[in-house]
């Protein structure tokens, strides 16, 4: 499963359950704000896991 963030010019990061959810919030953020992506996969205590790091899509 994927899972998003925006990273603001600040470098504040907000996590999001879907892409949709990120790019439509974006323009509240600020100039400069960043849509992020990774894969990740729900652990023990729903701790996310990732295999991989953070991809900046936008």
């Amino acid at each position: 499963m994927d899972e998003w963030k925006i990273r603001t010019a600040k470098g504040r990061e907000y996590v999001f359950d879907s892409e949709q959810e990120a790019r439509e919030a974006l323009p509240e953020y600020g100039d400069g704000s960043t849509v992020w992506k990774r894969k990740v996969y729900r652990g023990i205590a729903d701790v996310t896991m990732s295999p991989e790091g953070w991809t900046q899509i936008h």
